[in-house]
């Protein structure tokens, strides 16, 4: 249900520069506004509030079993996380520049956690499970249109997807106070996925202060052992309180499937989020060259 409200949101987000620029045509003057300041970079900080969706289905090639894990549902692990995001432009010139995003994933969950007195026989045990995924985008960026008040640019780069899941099984058995049995069992998948991209990303000046936008990115390709495809999804809206500080509140949807094809098994991962973002940024420079 939450994905198909978000879904429903950025549908309604993306028919709002037309509404606005209608409502506001009379009190909007003349010249610039997208652009009063076109700075050379752009840094920025956001804090992103997502909801996750993700499994995983281990198939043994051997036997043709499967195995189907549900990483929220069967796992526990947190379906709700609050996580930073940095990201960053740099613009040269009026035609070209490059971007770059981060974040990464910081979720846990106690799976199981034993803790029996027997008598003269003790035994505790712990089950831990960890997502360290981590996101990063490298982009070129292509000016196809610009003017005062819109500016839309093709992008072309990687989608730099680090799989990192982490399983750790430990406990011990003693008898009068003395050990008799230990042991440490631990499971992990740390799979990199680097793979092309393709998008295009546009904004609208909607008054000289705030300014609404739109990213669709396409994610598909192969890489050694592992081949995938990703869809991406933004709406967000910025506002300028002055040349160099900026606010910005968006909407995110990302859905990936990703094919990690060994020689004994192969396992398909789905991994995905949407939510609510925000944050702040700060530009440099005197703006790019013409």
């Amino acid at each position: 249900m939450k994905r198909v409200f978000v879904i429903l949101v950025l549908i309604y987000s993306a028919t709002i520069p037309s509404f606005v620029v209608a409502q506001e045509e009379v009190q909007v003057s003349e010249g610039p506004h997208l652009a009063e300041f076109r700075p050379n970079f752009i840094l920025g900080l956001a804090a992103g509030y997502f909801f996750f969706d993700t499994n995983f289905n281990y198939i043994n090639k051997t036997t043709g079993r499967n195995l189907f894990i549900d990483a929220e549902g069967t796992l526990g692990l947190p379906e709700i996380e609050l996580t930073p995001m940095i990201y960053g432009v740099y613009r040269p010139s009026k035609r070209h520049g490059f971007g770059f995003g981060y974040f990464g994933i910081r979720r846990e969950t106690n799976l199981l956690a034993i803790d029996e007195n027997l008598g003269d026989i003790n035994v505790t045990g712990d089950v831990f499970l960890s997502d360290r995924t981590r996101f990063l985008t490298l982009t070129y960026n292509l000016t196809v249109f610009e003017d005062d008040r819109a500016n839309i640019f093709a992008s072309f780069g990687l989608n730099a997807i680090d799989l990192r899941y982490r399983v750790v099984a430990e406990g011990n058995i003693t008898i009068g106070g003395q050990p008799v049995r230990d042991g440490r069992h631990e499971e992990v998948i740390n799979q990199l996925a680097p793979l092309p991209l393709i998008g295009i990303d546009a904004w609208f000046a909607v008054t000289p202060k705030w300014a609404i936008g739109s990213k669709i990115a396409l994610v598909a390709g192969k890489y050694d052992e592992v081949s995938g495809a990703a869809f991406e999804v933004r709406v967000r809206t910025r506002y300028s309180f002055n040349k160099r500080l900026g606010a910005v509140f968006g909407v995110n949807y990302f859905d990936a499937r990703i094919n990690v094809d060994k020689q004994d098994k192969r396992t398909e991962i789905t991994y995905g989020f949407d939510g609510f973002y925000a944050g702040l940024d700060i530009s440099f420079g005197k703006g790019p060259r013409r």
